[in-house]
């Protein structure tokens, strides 16, 4: 199965995509509205605020269900994949507890030979390195953490609301209250709505959605008709909006989207609209400004000495207080309830701003991505096209670029290999080596000794291994020169002696084990480590599974996944190896390259022809 760091980069880009970018957009036009309706009503306002947080929450859903439509700017998904691998933050163990990787065989008929059945060292431990995936995964658990953080409490908020709403009941605290001051209020709702009172709570507030409950105070038995009504009329609009299922869709987008600070701002100001609304219906159905700001004052003031339990509606807060007054008292504001016609023209507009950016998917196929196809591209121009492509400002098409001209074997492909020997990107160095071995061009020697002094240990190895299939024994003396600087090249130039042959390469051979302790063993077979039960088995079919088990946390597993994936020789599998020649294991990566010469496309169309 994929690792969380080989996902979690491109997972990662979307999901910032969705919640900082596209947030922002949706948000950005939600607030140009509203400012534009300044002088519309509150509940206009709030209606605006409320579908913009709406289609932050079915974006998502809309982004998995529409038809993509790509990009250009944005990065590709080939390449956001490549980049989950990049080091940001690379530590080395010391040279002396590496192993070098198993050891290749030169021909392609020993390349389908079988396996030696001993190991003739174990790995070390290897350094460890933080990349891009790494920071990705971080991520997106702090997300994690922190909007199920978020979702709990509004879940416990609620939860504290039931159980104050149970007490009251429990302990016969309810109230009914009448209105003979003004209009019924069971002539405005259609849902059974109760109203319970309790001495938890310092201030008036509303809650639920089937049954909607208005929770009062116990000091509300003592108020005046006149508080009561005003209570009652701001609560009740409460109701007849639907406010509280608004309230808990906003908290939920908040706690998916809190990474963005407008998603924060936005809820803010809808809260405030919503509280403006019901000040409006109390004042619409005939309330004095000054009388319901006067009531309003003092009922918040009983809420700011003894707090109000979060999950509900609650009359009054502190942050809002001051507008809110203001806004009461002031003339000549419009007061009335969102039009249908402006309702409809607000989600009409989401539904055209949402639409698009929710099909606007990360990846567009970058233009440099053409590398990684071999359709159409055959005999000497698909040579130039590789050699053009080693001087791409993606390091991940330089690579394949190396390694496509190793494939193809063409000695053209010598001198812009060599080049990018000197690549700044040690997998592009490393992959041109190997190509460079495949080609076995005596062209290559010289370079290819020269990297065996190359910063990355993996690079020097590659060499060692390119110059063992090169077999010029030119190369002998700066082998046994480079062992006696890097013991961890001893696995691979054990081996290119071997293939090089010769009286002075089998002398040198023999002088290493004999140091090593080991008895000398034939390069007739790859070595790639012990092989296990799954040696006999049929390789399957399943590509995907297979490029999936490169990224296993078993070694065992993923040399299984390298070995299957050169029995099937497909191409798809080709960068997923190319990323396994840096695997920890030396098994593993001996088990790649095999698997990488034995992928060959160019080959097989050319035996067609």
């Amino acid at each position: 199965m994929t690792t969380l760091a080989s996902l979690s980069l491109p997972f990662a880009l979307q999901l910032g995509t969705d919640i900082l970018l596209k947030g922002t957009v949706v948000l950005a036009v939600a607030g140009l509205m509203t400012t534009l309706l300044n002088r519309s009503s509150a509940a206009s306002r709030h209606a605006v605020w409320s579908i913009a947080l709406g289609a932050l929450l079915v974006l998502p859903v809309l982004s998995v269900s529409l038809p993509s439509w790509k990009v250009e700017s944005l990065p590709s998904k080939q390449q956001v994949t490549a980049l989950a691998e990049t080091p940001l933050v690379a530590v080395d163990l010391p040279a002396a507890v590496r192993v070098a990787p198993g050891v290749i065989e030169g021909s392609q008929q020993r390349n389908r030979s079988a396996v030696s059945t001993g190991r003739v060292a174990e790995p070390a431990a290897p350094g460890f390195s933080i990349s891009l995936s790494d920071v990705a995964a971080a991520a997106l658990v702090m997300w994690a953490v922190v909007a199920a953080t978020l979702l709990l409490r509004l879940a416990l908020g609620a939860a504290q609301v039931a159980c104050l709403t149970r007490r009251a009941m429990a302990s016969d605290q309810g109230l009914l209250y009448t209105t003979e001051s003004g209009p019924s209020w069971r002539n405005l709702i259609e849902r059974p709505l109760r109203v319970v009172s309790s001495d938890e709570v310092t201030t008036p507030m509303s809650w639920g959605l089937l049954r909607p409950v208005l929770l009062f105070p116990k000091e509300a038995a003592d108020w005046s008709a006149e508080r009561r009504r005003v209570v009652l009329l701001h609560e009740l609009a409460h109701v007849t909006r639907w406010d509280y299922l608004v309230h808990l869709m906003i908290e939920i987008v908040r706690s998916l989207y809190w990474p963005n600070p407008l998603v924060w701002v936005a809820a803010r100001r809808a809260t405030l609209e919503r509280e403006r609304a019901c000040d409006d219906y109390a004042l619409r159905v005939g309330m004095r400004s000054d009388v319901y700001a006067t009531h309003l004052v003092e009922i918040a003031r009983a809420q700011l000495a003894g707090g109000t339990p979060a999950g509900a509606l609650p009359m009054a807060a502190r942050s809002s207080l001051a507008q809110r007054v203001a806004s009461i008292l002031a003339r000549g504001k419009s007061r009335g309830p969102a039009s249908r016609k402006g309702m409809l023209t607000t989600g009409s507009l989401a539904v055209a701003v949402t639409l698009p950016l929710a099909a606007i998917e990360l990846g567009a196929e970058h233009s440099s991505t053409m590398a990684y196809s071999w359709h159409d591209q055959q005999g000497p121009a698909s040579v130039a096209e590789r050699i053009e492509q080693l001087q791409d400002g993606d390091s991940r098409v330089r690579r394949y670029a190396a390694w496509a001209l190793g494939e193809l074997e063409d000695s053209r492909g010598v001198g812009p290999l060599v080049n990018a020997l000197r690549d700044p990107d040690a997998d592009v160095r490393q992959v041109a080596a190997w190509a460079l071995g495949e080609i076995k061009d005596h062209r290559a020697i010289d370079p290819l000794i020269e990297v065996l002094a190359d910063d990355d240990p993996i690079v020097r190895e590659m060499a060692a291994l390119a110059l063992g299939e090169i077999e010029h024994r030119s190369a002998v003396r700066p082998l046994i020169e480079a062992l006696e600087r890097d013991d961890a090249l001893r696995d691979p130039v054990i081996w290119a002696l071997g293939e090089i042959g010769g009286r002075e390469a089998e002398s040198a051979r023999d002088e290493v084990f004999r140091a090593w302790n080991r008895r000398a063993w034939e390069n007739t077979e790859v070595f790639a480590g012990e092989w296990h039960g799954w040696r006999g088995s049929a390789p399957t079919h399943d590509i995907d599974r297979l490029m999936d088990d490169l990224t296993s946390s078993d070694a065992d597993t993923r040399q299984e996944a390298a070995w299957k994936l050169g029995l099937l020789g497909d191409e798809q599998a080709v960068e997923y190896l190319l990323n396994a020649l840096r695997d920890p294991d030396p098994a593993v990566r001996a088990m790649a390259i095999w698997a990488l010469d034995e992928t060959n496309p160019s080959r097989e169309r050319r035996a067609r022809a």
